[in-house]
């Protein structure tokens, strides 16, 4: 099977992501994607964000079942929050393909209890999500996680929240059975004691396959001396077995995705 994890930035890079969705859709199973948005109105684009990227996912990837969780209503997210007058819903996303049959569902407020129509300008009081589902796969029961671990402060280094919120996907994680794999923008650097927790049970695969960055050079930081080379993780019990793994150095978003085949 074959995972994809992206943050898509909104859908800013727009061509470029749509035609690597659509390259990819042909062999993937699995899509799960952060920063995505979606409408309800006639508004396509607002500033550089796709307001209606669920749609345009959704019609090229049409075979897949769609699982979006909206964590902020009405609010676009840049360097500052801007409110704005029409439907606008920002959260996660996961696609995956029709004929895999899907046992469970859930949607998980890891920080916060509830989604948003006013956004604090330091993004304090943004919640951060975690979708799951599960499906039967070779008679065993694989659990996948979708995770955009909170932004702020942006040096992505250890606060008491971030590690609270460690403990939290963790403690979820632990008590379903089966296989698992945890995706996503974590905002996290690798040093962190955050990431050494999520070591402790899974295998953290950016360091198992020594991937030098998870950051695109599109990134406004790109160049310099704040740029971080990495956000983005994908971890994995033991009992998955990884086929490949890879973060290829693609332009559709300010993040590489990560490509996982596994069985």
């Amino acid at each position: 099977m074959k995972l994809i994890s992206l943050n898509t930035w909104g859908g800013k890079v727009y061509e470029p992501l749509i035609e690597f969705i659509k390259k990819n859709s042909k062999d993937s199973d699995i899509f799960c994607f952060q920063e995505i948005y979606d409408t309800s109105s006639n508004v396509k684009q607002f500033k550089q964000i796709r307001a209606s990227l669920l749609h345009a996912l959704s019609e090229i990837l049409s075979d897949y079942k769609i699982y979006f969780f909206p964590i902020l209503f009405n609010t676009e997210i840049d360097i500052i929050p801007i409110n704005i007058d029409f439907d606008l819903k920002h959260g996660s996303a996961i696609f995956i393909k029709k004929n895999i049959q899907v046992t469970n569902q859930k949607n998980y407020f890891i920080y916060r209890d509830t989604s948003l129509t006013h956004l604090n300008s330091d993004f304090s009081n943004l919640a951060t999500p975690l979708q799951s589902i599960s499906f039967k796969h070779n008679q065993s029961q694989m659990n996948i996680f979708n995770y955009h671990g909170t932004a702020m402060p942006g040096d992505k280094l250890d606060t008491t929240k971030r590690l609270t919120e460690t403990k939290k996907v963790l403690k979820i994680i632990n008590t379903v059975p089966g296989m698992k794999i945890l995706t996503g923008d974590f905002n996290l650097l690798p040093e962190t004691k955050s990431v050494k927790e999520f070591e402790e049970n899974l295998i953290n695969l950016i360091k198992e396959y020594k991937i030098l960055r998870t950051r695109s050079k599109i990134s406004p930081f790109w160049g310099k001396n704040d740029f971080q080379r990495f956000a983005d993780y994908t971890f994995v019990s033991k009992d998955v077995k990884v086929k490949s793994f890879k973060v290829p150095n693609v332009e559709i978003s300010d993040h590489l995705p990560m490509i996982l085949e596994f069985d």
